[in-house]
């Protein structure tokens, strides 16, 4: 069922979203069930599948990386132990971390390890690997692992596991059978071979240079597929590498882990069990939190945020992860194949209300996909290029021999934060008379419009991207949209930015490849494809009394040093 919206229904919207801000102090929580004391189960429950994400570019590098250094353990603070209640809203589709799918990401780090991992500033940290040797050369890597880490069975984690892990991608029966074995070996193209030198070293080698190596090994993470037909871990529990185990999952209830106690690190984690709930509506999440039946939640209602930030009992923490939103546009279809219109499109676009008012002040205005300083990509005039004008849209509709411009754009209940942002932007450009024409569809029908080259038909839809926060070079390899060659989604070309994304994957100078990167996101902006709006943080509540918890580079909860206080 399609439904259209009005500026009229935007305020009836917007006064709902405040109407439930205020009313979750007062409402009660749906109660979260008690873990049951039985012997750990499992349930199977069937998990979707989806083409596999396109081949990141390998790129060389010119001399090793600075090594990452280890964490030291600490003594354990006195309020070690206890159980940390969490919540999200929907249920587990799998738990096989390689999928890297939302609703699955924030148990990800609590079950499995990784070599080396990246927080989230992009700081490299050990995790199974004592430390890393690049080649002069590029092409090769040598990882030294911890003989002291154990899988959730006890036995030793070693080399050969990780070789193991990497011929699990070269598998056609598990390629066919699990999204995430297909995802993984997109992302480990660039590496040729990967052999046991002895029993604790591993030896990568590569197609080409490579020097976002260690970015690869922070989605390699440290599993085993014990049973090739359960590869999703959805028959019983995985055999895991990280901090805690998983002893019972109860389908949309909670799944349980308790403490891994053979973890690599001494004394850690600090607590003993971790309870991640499931909630079938968002809504009650808040609700859960004030009530006390839960200690952390993820917060998937921004109109919540206020609320939160304003209780002296919670922590609201923003992770500025890899996300971003914004809108593709049909380049096939006139007058939007002129990049003129596409740049009115954008200068008609108020970012700083949008962040405002639609993201409730969470997300930050942005116009370049490359929004973080620590990105090769980066450039500040790009992220602040197009600051809302309407005189100078209507001016460039005037160039461009546009008149009485009437545009379709879709939206999906599943980021409801766009049919705000789109009803606000139908109202600034009626302004210069462009008529924007906001319809909301049903899933389906929103996602297959944004899988086809010619959107279906529509003129603008709105998007998420993520991996902004990566080297550039797993970026272009894997965000089809802003391809501008054979690889690009959605019929745009742009051969200069093709030939500086295959320098960028030859060239050995970092400040050349800087410059390269730099250039690609100064066509992307110029020449407006897919139009940048605002970042899209990952949000999460927690309790006062909860401490420790820290995010990785994609916005990924580690509660190693997690811990409950008094």
């Amino acid at each position: 069922m399609e439904k259209k919206f009005t500026r009229r229904e935007f305020l009836r919207l917007a006064a709902i979203a405040a109407a439930a801000t205020a009313a979750g102090c007062a409402a009660p929580a749906t109660p979260v069930p008690p873990a049951p004391t039985t012997a750990p189960t499992a349930v199977p429950t069937s998990v979707p599948t989806s083409a596999p994400a396109a081949q990141p570019t390998a790129v060389p590098a010119t001399k090793p990386p600075a090594q990452p250094t280890a964490v030291p353990p600490t003594a354990v603070p006195k309020a070690a132990g206890g159980t940390l209640n969490y919540a999200e809203a929907g249920d587990f589709s799998a738990f096989n971390p390689w999928r890297m799918e939302a609703a699955n990401m924030n148990m990800h780090n609590q079950m499995f390890d990784r070599l080396v991992w990246k927080d989230d500033q992009g700081k490299e940290q050990l995790g199974l690997a004592q430390g890393y040797e690049m080649a002069k050369d590029g092409l090769s890597a040598t990882v030294k692992m911890r003989e002291s880490a154990k899988w959730h069975d006890g036995k030793e984690i070693v080399a050969q596991d990780i070789v193991n892990m990497f011929q699990y991608t070269k598998d056609e029966k598990l390629l066919a059978a699990e999204l995430g074995v297909r995802k993984t070996q997109s992302l480990v193209a660039p590496v040729k071979d990967v052999k046991a030198v002895d029993k604790f070293t591993v030896q990568f080698t590569f197609t080409g240079p490579l020097p976002y190596f260690t970015e690869i090994l922070d989605y390699f993470w440290v599993e085993r597929i014990d049973d090739p037909a359960d590869p999703a871990f959805m028959k019983k529990p995985p055999v895991g590498s990280g901090p805690f185990k998983l002893a019972e999952y109860v389908p949309a209830q909670y799944a349980r882990m308790v403490r891994h106690t053979d973890y690599h690190v001494k004394d850690r984690p600090y607590l003993d069990t971790f309870m991640f709930r499931r909630l079938d509506k968002a809504e009650t999440l808040t609700p859960n939190l004030q009530s006390g039946a839960v200690q952390g939640i993820f917060v998937s209602n921004v109109a919540d945020l206020a609320t939160l930030r304003a209780d002296k009992n919670f922590n609201v923490v923003l992770a500025n992860a890899c996300s971003i939103n914004l809108v593709m546009v049909n380049v096939l279809k006139p007058p939007l194949d002129k990049k003129e219109v596409r740049q009115a499109l954008s200068y008609a676009m108020n970012r700083v209300e949008y962040a405002k008012s639609a993201f409730f002040g969470a997300s930050d205005p942005i116009s370049s996909m490359f929004f973080m300083p620590t990105s090769l990509g980066y450039r500040e005039d790009l992220n602040k290029a197009y600051a809302f004008n309407l005189d100078t849209a209507a001016k460039l509709l005037e160039k461009a021999g546009v008149k009485n411009l009437s545009l379709n754009m879709l939206v999906t209940p599943r980021w409801p934060a766009h049919k705000l942002f789109a009803l606000i932007w139908q109202a600034d450009l009626a302004k210069i008379g462009v008529k924007l024409n906001v319809t909301e569809v049903e899933q389906a029908k929103f996602m297959e419009a944004g899988a086809a080259k010619d959107l279906t038909g529509v003129d603008i839809l709105t998007w998420l991207v993520g991996r902004t926060t990566r080297d550039p070079a797993i970026f272009f390899g894997t965000q089809t949209p802003y391809r501008g060659g054979k690889t690009a989604a959605h019929g745009w070309v742009n051969d200069e930015l093709e030939k500086l994304i295959d320098q960028g994957a030859q060239e050995l100078d970092p400040a050349k490849r800087k410059t390269i990167y730099q250039r690609c996101n100064e066509i992307v902006v110029e020449e407006a494809p897919v139009i940048q709006i605002a970042t899209d943080p990952r949000m999460w509540a927690w309790s006062s009394k909860v401490k420790g918890v820290i995010t990785d580079l994609v916005g990924n909860i580690t509660l190693t040093a997690a811990q409950i206080q008094s």
